[in-house]
């Protein structure tokens, strides 16, 4: 079904109206006046699509791909951000009003006057020049801006009982992938290319915290290093696999993107080889089937003075958002030997491989550095429909924050007591079910849809004959009678896409229309 105008607002709008008003999440420690901007929390409807979201990316991509995966520390030692470069090359540009005293990133206020896109490694003379060129003053009070300086992100830690151990919260998950990396080539039976994966929390400290999940102060990554022999980059078993897939490319100097395969990727040289070439069509492969739109998704190459210091060849897989444009949701970077022969250098350790010939080397590692609250973020936005009176959430049900919503018709005559046992049933099968006796059903099945649970199931009277209940398709609103003794198999076939709704039999007895 296709969607449908979401009336005066923008999607994106739509969308977090209906995250916070049904607690999908909200401002972390909302209560205090004094609560800082960027931290946002889950609540029980958000963390189970974010956790399912989590889940989704690990069999989809990290199991399939037979990576490892660890949970690291968010805290560590000041000498791995000083062998990492983060210390000293981890910064935004900020200029600050001279009148009311807020800070403002200088790029942002650059481009939100002239809608160029200014890189984030733009010099700071450049942004002072353009800032004068375009008479630009403060957002909030229109008071004179600051010369533009350089704003590390990083947020210390000190640990101890004197205080005296300087640390740092990890600003991405993979500092911790590349401390372990020693501990875990030794003792888990690998060999280049091999991947090693992380879900956590990374902690920026944003000059200007914007967008809800978008720019957060901290965040949750997904997060994929794939370590190789950079003679063998042009190696990639089960590149077979993703041949069909097609994706959209954005290159630089390009005004269109164009649709091209993993081999005409190779072929036309516009990636350094078919191992990467076979990642970023896993990229597409997988946030497709999360549920976004072929058409809404690209893949961007970023130039040198925009992508991270770190990377010889980076490419932004972007959704797009009717109200923020393009939004990146994961780089992928050629990350090279950078890490591993920095934090060989910083800390003694050998982190060499050795080939078969003898001969020594440190792998490179080509990095898939997802966003989870972003992906969140714009997945609401994407799922979104409005079809008169009626909104919901499409949602893959995967990703949905439960299977069926279970209700008994009325408060009474037994079936409460049926739709319960169902519910318990359901979650004792591993099948996250929820109750609701409150409202009419209409009003239930609405409470469900726009939340984005994809079925819902009505104990009636005929229940008590016919041991059977109704199940709704969220999208649809078409029902099929079921039996009760079916409904775990039923949505689990369901939830793991072996069979669709059309593909449901009905239960001998009576049969439902359309819902409410």
């Amino acid at each position: 079904m296709a969607p449908k105008a979401c009336g005066p607002m923008s999607r994106f709008d739509d969308a977090t109206s209906l995250a916070l008003r049904r607690a999908i999440f909200y401002q972390a420690s909302e209560i205090y006046s004094s609560a800082p901007s960027g931290l946002y929390d889950f609540g029980p409807h958000g963390q189970a699509i974010r956790r399912n979201i989590a889940a989704f990316w690990r069999r989809q991509l990290v199991q399939r791909n037979q990576m490892l995966e660890i949970q690291g520390a968010q805290i560590m030692p000041k000498a791995v951000f000083e062998s990492s470069g983060h210390l000293t090359g981890f910064s935004d540009p900020l200029t600050q009003c001279q009148k009311c005293h807020a800070m403002h990133r200088a790029d942002k206020i650059v481009s939100d006057a002239t809608g160029l896109q200014v890189p984030e490694g733009t010099q700071e003379a450049k942004l002072d020049e353009l800032i004068a060129q375009e008479g630009l003053a403060c957002p909030s009070c229109g008071g004179q801006l600051s010369k533009v300086r350089r704003f590390n992100l990083m947020m210390g830690v000190m640990l101890g009982p004197l205080q005296d151990q300087v640390c740092y919260l990890r600003p991405e998950t993979c500092q911790s992938i590349f401390c372990g990396y020693l501990r875990l080539t030794k003792t888990m039976r690998v060999k280049p290319p091999f991947g090693i994966a992380q879900e956590g929390a990374s902690f920026r400290n944003e000059i200007s915290p914007r967008n809800f999940l978008i720019r957060q102060r901290e965040f949750g990554q997904i997060e994929c290093e794939i370590f190789f022999d950079p003679e063998m980059i042009d190696e990639s078993p089960g590149i077979e696999k993703v041949e069909d897939i097609s994706m959209r490319f954005l290159t630089l100097g390009s005004d269109e993107p164009v649709e091209l395969s993993t081999s005409e990727l190779v072929e036309k040289d516009l990636v350094s080889g078919k191992l990467i070439a076979y990642y970023l069509a896993e990229v597409q492969r997988v946030w497709e089937a999360m549920g976004f739109p072929h058409e809404s998704l690209r893949f961007r190459e970023v130039g040198k003075e925009e992508r991270p210091f770190y990377s010889k060849e980076t490419w932004d897989f972007e959704a797009l958002s009717d109200k923020l444009g393009w939004v990146e949701l994961v780089a992928n970077n050629y990350r090279m030997d950078y890490d591993l022969a920095g934090h060989q250098k910083g800390s003694g350790a050998d982190l060499r491989w050795t080939r078969e010939n003898g001969e020594k080397f440190i792998p490179h590692v080509w990095e898939i550095s997802a966003g989870l609250d972003r992906t969140l973020m714009c997945l609401l936005e994407v799922s979104l429909r409005k079809e008169g009176e009626r909104t919901y959430l499409s949602l893959q049900p995967q990703i949905a924050p439960f299977i069926a919503g279970v209700f008994p018709l009325v408060n009474k005559g037994g079936l409460p007591e049926i739709a319960h046992r169902i519910v318990e049933d359901l979650r004792a099968n591993g099948l996250a079910s929820s109750y609701d006796e409150s409202g009419s059903i209409g009003r239930r099945y609405a409470r469900v849809d726009e939340i984005g649970c994809p079925y819902s199931l009505t104990v009636d009277f005929d229940s008590l004959k016919d041991t059977a209940v109704t199940i709704r398709d969220r999208d649809t609103t078409k029902q099929v009678r079921v039996e009760i003794a079916q409904l775990p198999v039923v949505l689990w076939r369901l939830l793991n896409g072996v069979a669709t709704f059309n593909d449901l039999k009905p239960a001998a007895g009576p049969s439902a229309g359309q819902s409410p």
